[in-house]
C-alpha cells in the first residue's frame, strides 16, 4: 500500500513539473489585450471571483507582508482565507495558500484540467493562459471550491494589465506604499506608476490607501475613486510606537495600548500593519468581529517566507529587499538593532534593478559581500561583475564570490566573527530561492 501511494505521489509530482514547463512564463507587461483574455475565462467558469469577498493589494512594495498580518489575524480570529501572492521562495505553489496551506500539486493538477477542458469547448488551445494567468485563475477556482470567507488577493505586476484586474469589483481595493520601480513596465516615473496602479479601482469598491503615501500617488488614487464610483475608506490614523525591537520581531504599542508583538522585524513594517489596522477597521464597520486577544495571538504568529525572516538557530537574516525603497528598510532595521558586530552580507540583484543606489545603501553598514548569481538566467547580474562593481566604487569592503548557494552559506558562517555575527541575505527573490533550498538553513 505503502509503495502504491509513494508511486501515485511520484506519478502527480511528475506530471505537475511537465505542466508547469509547459506554461508561457513570460509576463506580457505591455500587452492590453491578457486582461480581457483573463476575464473571459473567468466567465467561462462561472464567475468565481463573484462568490469570493476579496480584499485586492496593490502597490511597489509591503503586499506580501500586509496580507501575512491581515491572513494571520482573520485566523486567530476564526475566518478562514484564501491568499494569492507572488513571486514565490521554494516552490510555486506558495503563491496560493488557504489558510496559510500551499495548494496540493493534485489539487492544482484538477483545476488545470478543468481549465484545458474549458478551453477545448472554447476552441482554444492549453496555452491561452500564461504562467501567471494560469495561477490567477485557479487560485479563484481553489478559493471558491474551498468557500473561505475572505480572500486576500495580491496584484502581481502593477495594476493596469495585471491578471488580477479581471476580477469583478472586490470587497476591498487596498494600495501599500507605491513607489518608483519596473519602470520599463508600468510608468517611467511616480505619477504614471500610480495611474497604472489605480486602474485596479472598480466601481462600488471600498478604497483603502497606505497613511503615507506620496500626495501625488494619493491625489491619482483618490481622483480614479472618485472618478468610477467607488467609496474612499476615512479613518484616523492609528498610533503605532515600537517600544522595543530585535531580528525576532517588534513590541508595539497601538493606540496607547502595550502587549503586542509583531513577529516580523523592521520598522517599515509599522507602515504595512498601519494599513491592516485599516483594513481590519473597514471589515469592523462591515459588521465583521475581532477579538483583541486573537488578534495579539495572530500578529504574534505572521510568518512569511523572505520577508525580513530570521532564523535564529543560524543568527541568519533572509529579506527580498529587491528595489532601493526595500534597500531603505532593511538599512533601517539593520541600524535600529545597534548590532555590536557589522553583518556579512550575501548578495545578489537583477540587472534591471537600480543596483548601484541599493549597494550606496547597504555597504556601508555590513562588513564584507559575498556575491552571488540570483536564479534567473535573463536578468541576473553575476557574482563576478556584482563583485567588480563593489570593489571599484567600495575598495575599503572585503568581496568575496560564491559559485552557488552552499558555498555562499558556508563561506559567509566560515569567514563571520563568531555566531553573534549577523549574516543578511539579500537583493533579490531570486536570490532567496536559491540560498533558502540549502539543507542547513
Amino acid at each position: 500500500m505503502a509503495k502504491l501511494v509513494e508511486r501515485r505521489a511520484a506519478r502527480v509530482a511528475a506530471n505537475y513539473k511537465r505542466v508547469i514547463k509547459r506554461m508561457d512564463n513570460q509576463w506580457h507587461a505591455l500587452d492590453d489585450s491578457r486582461v480581457s483574455v483573463v476575464k473571459e475565462v473567468l466567465a467561462w467558469l462561472g464567475h468565481p471571483d463573484q462568490k469570493l469577498k476579496i480584499i485586492h493589494i496593490a502597490g511597489t512594495n509591503g503586499k506580501s507582508s500586509t496580507g501575512a498580518m491581515l491572513g494571520a489575524i482573520l485566523l486567530a480570529n476564526g475566518y478562514s482565507f484564501g491568499h494569492f501572492s507572488s513571486p514565490y521562495i521554494l516552490s510555486d505553489r506558495e503563491q496560493i495558500t488557504v489558510n496559510d496551506d500551499m495548494i496540493s500539486k493534485s489539487d492544482f493538477l484538477r483545476h488545470y484540467q478543468t481549465l484545458v477542458a474549458c478551453f477545448k469547448r472554447h476552441g482554444v488551445d492549453a496555452n491561452h493562459l500564461t504562467y501567471f494567468e494560469y495561477f490567477t485563475v485557479i487560485s479563484l477556482m481553489h478559493f471558491a471550491e474551498n468557500a473561505v470567507d475572505f480572500v486576500i488577493f495580491e496584484a502581481g505586476l502593477g495594476g493596469l494589465r495585471d491578471a488580477t484586474n479581471a476580477i469583478n469589483p472586490p470587497l476591498l481595493t487596498v494600495f501599500t506604499k507605491i513607489s518608483v520601480d519596473h519602470q520599463l513596465s508600468i510608468g517611467r516615473n511616480l505619477k504614471d506608476i500610480a495611474e497604472n496602479e489605480a486602474a485596479i479601482i472598480k466601481p462600488g469598491t471600498l478604497v483603502i490607501d497606505y497613511a503615507g503615501q506620496d500626495m501625488t500617488v494619493h491625489r491619482i488614487l483618490k481622483a480614479k475613486a472618485e472618478a468610477v464610483g467607488a467609496e474612499w475608506f476615512v479613518h484616523d490614523q492609528d498610533q503605532i510606537i515600537i517600544a522595543n525591537t530585535t531580528p525576532a520581531g517588534m513590541d508595539l504599542m497601538i493606540n496607547g495600548t502595550s502587549g503586542y508583538f509583531l513577529s516580523m522585524p523592521g520598522a517599515f513594517q509599522v507602515h504595512n500593519f498601519g494599513i491592516v489596522l485599516q483594513i481590519k477597521a473597514a471589515l469592523k464597520a462591515m459588521g465583521y468581529t475581532f477579538n483583541t486577544e486573537q488578534t495579539r495571538t495572530g500578529l504574534a504568529n505572521v510568518s512569511l517566507i523572505g520577508r525580513m525572516n530570521y532564523h535564529p538557530e543560524k543568527n541568519i537574516l533572509f529579506d527580498a529587499a529587491h528595489n532601493v525603497d526595500g534597500m531603505t528598510g532593511l538599512v533601517a532595521a539593520l541600524n535600529a538593532w545597534h548590532l555590536k558586530i557589522k553583518p556579512t552580507l550575501i548578495l545578489g540583484v537583477l540587472k534591471d534593478k537600480d543596483y548601484h543606489e541599493m549597494l550606496d545603501l547597504i555597504i556601508p553598514v555590513v562588513q564584507r559581500v559575498i556575491t552571488v548569481t540570483p536564479k534567473n538566467k535573463s536578468r541576473a547580474l553575476s557574482a563576478e561583475a556584482l563583485a567588480a562593481t563593489i570593489i571599484t566604487s567600495y575598495p575599503k569592503v572585503e568581496v568575496e564570490i560564491a559559485s552557488d548557494a552552499s558555498a555562499a552559506i558556508s563561506l559567509a558562517m566560515r569567514v563571520r566573527e563568531s555566531s553573534q555575527a549577523l549574516i543578511v541575505v539579500t537583493g533579490s527573490f531570486y536570490t532567496l530561492g536559491a540560498l533558502q533550498k540549502d539543507d542547513r538553513i
